[in-house]
């Protein structure tokens, strides 16, 4: 099946399930990972809460991080998809200093925000690289974002997908 029949059938789900997805995990869980899934990562390489050491008692999660060689690759910060994200996205930028992962995502599992770690370190400009709306944008125009913004999230898997 290709990218774009795959977000077009998630996208339609999505619209189904909203109703039930009561909490930032369900969100997680129901939404987000799935779409993950889509782009081509094994669920084997996506580690969940991991914990990023900030000093004394102010360890954070940070909800999904993408592996790759047993380095975080990909960062994922969720929110409850009725979140408004753009309140939430400096702590990418936190995250990013204690890791070596190039990209960032931060979604609530219907709007999805690509990041590089330039662009989040940056403090002039925290604008993502492209930003959609599952549910709003045409499932044909999603995959061609990602495909054209492959290179950036490339990070050698069997699909290259992202």
């Amino acid at each position: 099946m290709e990218l774009k029949d795959e977000i077009g059938q998630f996208a339609v789900r999505i619209k189904k399930m909203l109703p039930q997805v009561q909490s930032e995990d369900l969100t997680r869980n129901a939404l987000v990972m799935p779409f993950i899934q889509i782009l081509g990562f094994d669920p084997s390489e996506v580690q969940s809460e991991a914990v990023l050491d900030f000093g004394v008692k102010k360890s954070k999660k940070v909800d999904y991080t993408i592996m790759k060689d047993g380095e975080p690759t990909i960062l994922v910060e969720c929110k409850h998809h009725n979140d408004n994200l753009d309140i939430h996205d400096s702590r990418l930028s936190k995250y990013f200093r204690k890791t070596k992962a190039k990209y960032g995502l931060l979604t609530n599992g219907l709007v999805y925000r690509f990041y590089t770690e330039k662009m989040v370190r940056s403090k002039k400009n925290q604008e993502p690289l492209f930003e959609f709306k599952i549910t709003d944008t045409k499932a044909a125009i999603i995959a061609k974002m990602i495909e054209d913004h492959k290179d950036y999230f490339n990070v050698d898997h069997k699909t290259n997908v992202i």
